[in-house]
């Protein structure tokens, strides 16, 4: 067996390095897994049986690789099969990038972002910042670290050369980190340093000599040095378990795993993106269709501008590409907009709003070439800060703050409500307009109506179907399916008069008050043309006997109406229901 060369300890992963031709059959040799959620020890040194070298080492992965003459694959790896620790054996897959080209008209990278223009990442990326530092990897070709726009950089490796300078000599992983650093770099400066860090991990001296074991050893390295978003810039037509024992250990540190399509026009496996938790970007062109090279397929989870975009180069200099890689980055750059904006969002929650704020292209809904629709960063964003609102409300709601906000606020004017949906239909109503003007859709983002349309009753017109894109109006009945109960937070702005017409005959209305009220009170004392309220009882999921104006006993008037509900009313005239700021 031939000797090792050098051993490198970082991290946790363990590099031995060898003498390998590039001739070579390189092969990965995986322990099991073990009850700890983690891998069986991997011996340091084990005789191996003659020309098989090692070349990479990960316990913290579960996998050696070793290198071998191509014609005795298939004796070493029955010898290898034969030793105890090992569970079973693959070939290492290749992995290949995207490419870019130097353009000596651009001295910047400020002209002609069309892409910026059409995702709208230009009307977000100077709004507020974040102090806290946001870390992205960026897995390709490295990085030149002296370009101005290419962004601010933190430690990274380069494990085709095995050291820590991962110096780019071929540019496509610049042009990626420039990407992200022009996206969300630029809104990141505070008063010492970018609050953007990027991390670049080296797998390859171009973009066609990478594998899935370096991959897999840069996305546990970029995890461990802190990383938020990993972008991993390339792909295959091969899966990996190495690369998926990365993939998981990255995922269950909160790290948002972002990579391009692919672009061979096919909708052929293609991997890391084809990995269940890796968003999968394809590629448009200026005029919305997919791009010629674009990968399609069920995995393509969005897709983003892919053509002639502009990327910081070599030596200070500027480059054009295209591929589906500059999709991702642009991905990758709003999601660390967002993250940056919003750190307690979670990488789940993070891809879930930017499926949700897509704007859909193609057939209605998700569909195999634009996955959700295209990147709206705008949309994202206001996403974005409503779910953290929901979160804020949501915690206040659980815990002592919200008693003493309530408490500081006084129930007449504080402005935190939840709204309870109970499992079946619900009359609900809002007493005042919501002050983040959410719209239907966001509002009841997380109820799951089962498929039922929310209603509201529009008098003569009957029974309508609500707007989803605008803000339920106050006073309003809606009626709700959910099929759960759930909370849903409410900020509403207490200043603010709230006023419904309601007609002769029967009407759909809420309760103007914050605060159970008796029935017979329910209108002003010059409003008092009401007959009849018919309530619906959540709990029963049927109609309460009738509220008669006037009546004792069973239909007695003196019933009360309960706030954030709707119900039936008859107006033997035409009214009005008001609500007074701050009642």
């Amino acid at each position: 067996m031939m000797g090792f060369i050098g051993i490198l300890l970082f991290c946790g992963l363990f590099i031995q390095v060898s003498g390998a031709e590039s001739d070579e059959v390189r092969l990965i040799v995986y322990a099991a897994p073990n009850e700890t959620g983690g891998y069986e020890p991997v011996p340091p040194d084990v005789p191996l049986p003659e020309n098989v070298t090692y070349s990479l080492r990960s316990p913290l992965l579960g996998f050696v690789t070793v290198d071998t003459d191509p014609n005795e694959t298939e004796y070493i790896t029955n010898e290898l099969l034969n030793l105890p620790w090992v569970h079973e054996i693959e070939q290492d897959a290749q992995r290949t990038s995207g490419s870019v080209t130097k353009d000596d008209q651009i001295t910047n990278s400020s002209p002609d972002q069309w892409a910026l223009v059409r995702t709208g990442v230009d009307a977000v990326r100077r709004s507020g910042l974040n102090s806290s530092v946001l870390k992205v990897a960026v897995i390709s070709t490295g990085a030149d670290v002296s370009h101005p726009d290419a962004g601010t950089f933190d430690r990274g490796y380069d494990w085709a050369g095995q050291d820590s300078r991962p110096e780019d000599a071929d540019g496509y992983g610049t042009a990626l980190c420039g990407i992200i650093s022009l996206i969300a770099g630029n809104v990141s400066q505070n008063s010492t340093n970018s609050s953007l860090v990027l991390i670049p991990e080296r797998i390859g001296v171009t973009g066609k000599d990478m594998s899935a074991s370096r991959s897999a050893l840069a996305i546990a390295h970029a995890t461990d040095a802190g990383a938020d978003i990993i972008l991993m810039g390339y792909g295959g037509t091969e899966s990996s378990r190495a690369e998926d024992r990365a993939i998981a250990y990255a995922k269950d540190r909160g790290v948002l795993l972002i990579a391009p399509a692919g672009d061979e026009d096919s909708n052929s496996m293609h991997y890391p993106s084809d990995h269940f938790d890796v968003i999968s970007v394809g590629s448009v062109a200026k005029t919305d269709g997919l791009s010629y090279f674009s990968n399609y397929g069920i995995y393509n989870e969005l897709v983003a501008p892919g053509e002639d975009i502009i990327t910081p180069c070599l030596n200070n200099s500027y480059c054009r590409g295209t591929g589906t890689g500059f999709a991702a980055a642009e991905v990758a750059g709003v999601a660390s907009l967002i993250k940056n904006g919003y750190p307690g969002l979670t990488s789940a929650e993070i891809r879930s709003l930017l499926q949700s704020s897509a704007t859909d292209l193609g057939r209605t809904g998700r569909d195999i070439y634009y996955g959700y629709g295209l990147l709206n960063a705008p949309a994202a964003m206001k996403a974005a800060e409503d779910l953290t609102l929901q979160k804020t409300l949501i915690a206040f709601n659980s815990g002592t703050g919200s008693r003493e906000m309530r408490r500081a606020l006084g129930s007449g004017n504080s402005t935190l409500h939840e709204l309870q949906l109970v499992h079946g239909w619900n009359f609900i109503s809002i007493p005042a307009p919501l002050r983040s003007q959410k719209t239907c859709r966001d509002l009841f983002s997380k109820v799951n109506t089962d498929g039922h349309t929310i209603w509201t009753y529009k008098g003569a017109d009957g029974w309508t179907a609500q707007n989803p894109e605008i803000s339920p109006a106050p006073l309003d009945g809606l009626l709700v399916y959910s099929d759960a109960p759930v909370s849903v937070p409410l900020v509403l702005n207490m200043n603010s008069n709230s006023t419904k017409t309601v007609e002769k005959g029967w009407n759909l209305v809420g309760s103007p008050f914050l605060k159970e009220i008796l029935a017979r009170d329910i209108l002003s004392p010059n409003e008092s043309s009401w007959v009849s309220i018919l309530p619906f009882n959540v709990s029963t999921q049927q109609y309460d006997p009738a509220i008669i104006s006037g009546a004792e006993g069973r239909f007695s008037d003196t019933r009360n109406i309960s706030p954030f509900t709707s119900f039936w009313i008859f107006m033997d005239t035409n009214g009005t229901f008001i609500r007074s700021s701050g009642v």
